[in-house]
C-alpha cells in the first residue's frame, strides 16, 4: 500500500507540477516524509526513486526539445511574419512601378500614334482630319484650335470633341492689330486668360469662351507661327499636349518645305510662272475639259523682240530683270484661270480657257502694248523692248494639243517676219 501511494504521489508530481525547482524539492519531501513516518525499506524506495529520476530525466529533456522547438516555431513565425511584411511593401512598390511603366507606356505610344498619323500629312488641307483622330483618341478636352499665321493670313483648325464639331477655314485676314509675337509672354506656354484673343477666337468661330485657355506656341525658325489652344486640359495631359505641339510645329515645317519644293518643280524661279513641263500638264487638262464642253480656246506664244541682242548689250542679269518684269505683266493682263509659262529662254506661252479669237486677240494686243509703254529699269540701265505673239484658236486651227502649239509658233514667226511687236493670229496666215 505504501509503495502504491508513493508511486501516485510521484505521478502526481511529474504531471502537475511543472516548474523544475518545486518539482526537485517536492519529491526529495515526500522521499523524506514517506522514509520517516512509515519505515520503508530504502532498496525499494531508492529503485523507485531512481526509476522516478529517469523519468524526471527524459521528461525534463523533452520539456527543454519542445520549448526550443516551440521557440524556433515562434522565430521562424516573426521571420514569416516580417518577411511577409516586407513582401507587401515590396508589392505595393512593385504595383506603384507597374502602374508608372503602364503611364510611360501609353505616355510612349500616344507620342507614338501622333507621329505615325502626323508623318502621314503632307498638305494643309490633310492635317485637319488627323488632329481630330488624335484629339479624340488622346485628349479629353473641351475645344482644341490651332492657329496658323502665313504671311498676312491666317488658318484656324477648330475641333469641339464632344460635340463633334471639326472646321477648317483658310486665308482669314489676319488684323495688324494682333501682335503674333506678344499674345503669349516670352514664349512660354501655360494657362492664359484669352482675353487679348477673344476678339480673334470669336471671329473665328469659339463659342462660350473660357477665362483661360492653355496655350502652346507654335515655334517655326525661331518665331511664333501659330498656336495650339486647349481649353479644359488636365495635368496630366500636359506633357502629351506639348509633345503633340512639337509634332505638329514640325509638320507645318515639313508642309511649308513640301509647299516650296512643289513650287521649285513647277514654278521658274526666276519669273514665278510655270516651267514647261508642268505647263504642259496643266494645259493637256485644261484643252481635254474644253474638247469635253466644246468650249473655244485661245493658245499665245510670245517671244520678246531682240532680246539676244540685249543680253548681248547689257549683261544677263539685266535680261533677267526684263524676263521677270514681262512675266508679271503676263500675268497681271490675263485671268487667273488663264495659264501662264516660260517656254524657253525669252518664250513665253498662255493658254486662254473659254476665250473666242476676237477676245484671245484683245488679251495678246493688251500684253503687246503694256510690254511696248514699259519702261525697264534694271541697275543704272533703262531700256525698253517689244514682243510678238502669235496666236491660234482651239478647235478651228487645231484639236490636238502639239498642234495647236506649233500653229501659234508659226504665227509668231510670221509676226517676226512682218516686222515684229504684232500680234498675229493663225487663221490670218494659214
Amino acid at each position: 500500500m505504501s509503495e502504491i501511494l508513493f508511486l501516485l504521489t510521484l505521478v502526481v508530481l511529474l504531471v502537475f507540477v511543472k516548474n523544475i525547482k518545486y518539482r526537485i524539492v517536492s519529491s526529495g519531501v515526500l522521499f523524506l516524509l514517506v522514509l520517516f513516518f512509515q519505515h520503508l525499506n530504502l532498496n525499494i524506495f531508492f529503485a523507485w526513486m531512481l526509476v522516478y529520476v529517469g523519468i524526471f530525466v527524459l521528461d525534463y529533456i523533452n520539456q527543454n526539445l519542445v520549448s526550443s522547438e516551440i521557440k524556433n516555431i515562434k522565430l521562424r513565425h516573426e521571420n514569416a511574419k516580417e518577411y511577409c511584411s516586407k513582401s507587401e511593401v515590396k508589392l505595393v512598390e512593385i504595383e506603384q512601378f507597374n502602374k508608372q511603366v503602364q503611364k510611360e507606356v501609353t505616355k510612349i505610344t500616344g507620342f507614338f500614334e501622333i507621329s505615325k498619323e502626323l508623318t502621314k500629312v503632307m498638305y494643309l488641307q490633310q492635317l485637319t482630319p488627323v488632329i481630330a483622330e488624335i484629339v479624340k483618341g488622346g485628349f479629353d478636352v473641351a475645344s482644341l484650335g490651332v492657329l496658323i499665321f502665313d504671311k498676312n493670313k491666317m488658318h484656324n483648325i477648330l475641333i469641339y470633341p464632344d460635340k463633334n464639331i471639326i472646321d477648317f477655314k483658310e486665308n482669314i485676314e489676319v488684323s495688324p492689330s494682333i501682335d503674333r509675337d506678344n499674345i503669349i509672354s516670352d514664349e512660354e506656354s501655360g494657362f492664359y486668360n484669352a482675353e487679348g484673343l477673344e476678339p480673334l477666337l470669336v471671329k473665328l468661330g469659339y463659342v462660350a469662351l473660357r477665362e483661360e485657355m492653355y496655350i502652346i506656341p507654335l515655334i517655326l525658325e525661331g518665331r511664333i507661327n501659330g498656336f495650339m489652344m486647349l481649353e479644359d486640359l488636365s495635368e496630366d495631359k500636359i506633357d502629351l499636349a506639348h509633345t503633340f505641339a512639337g509634332f505638329l510645329a514640325l509638320t507645318l515645317r515639313k508642309i511649308k518645305l513640301y509647299d516650296k519644293v512643289q513650287e521649285l518643280a513647277i514654278t521658274d524661279e526666276l519669273t514665278q510662272v510655270f516651267v514647261r513641263r508642268h505647263f504642259r500638264d496643266v494645259y493637256h487638262g485644261e484643252l481635254s475639259r474644253a474638247k469635253d464642253r466644246n468650249d473655244e480656246a485661245c493658245f499665245l506664244m510670245l517671244d520678246l523682240d531682240k532680246f539676244k541682242s540685249c543680253n548681248d548689250t547689257f549683261g544677263h542679269l539685266v535680261g533677267d530683270v526684263i524676263l521677270k518684269e514681262t512675266a508679271k505683266i503676263i500675268k497681271q493682263s490675263v485671268r487667273e484661270i488663264d495659264i501662264v509659262g516660260r517656254y524657253g529662254g525669252e518664250e513665253f506661252c498662255v493658254f486662254l480657257t473659254e476665250t473666242k479669237l476676237k477676245d484671245g486677240i484683245y488679251v495678246a494686243e493688251r500684253i503687246r502694248k503694256t510690254v511696248e509703254r514699259y519702261t525697264f529699269r534694271a541697275y543704272d540701265e533703262t531700256l525698253k523692248i517689244t514682243v510678238s505673239i502669235g496666236l491660234s484658236l482651239f478647235p478651228y486651227d487645231a484639236r490636238d494639243s502639239i498642234e495647236l502649239i506649233e500653229k501659234a509658233d508659226l504665227a509668231l514667226y510670221y509676226a517676226k517676219r512682218k516686222g515684229r511687236n504684232k500680234v498675229i493670229a493663225y487663221s490670218v496666215i494659214k
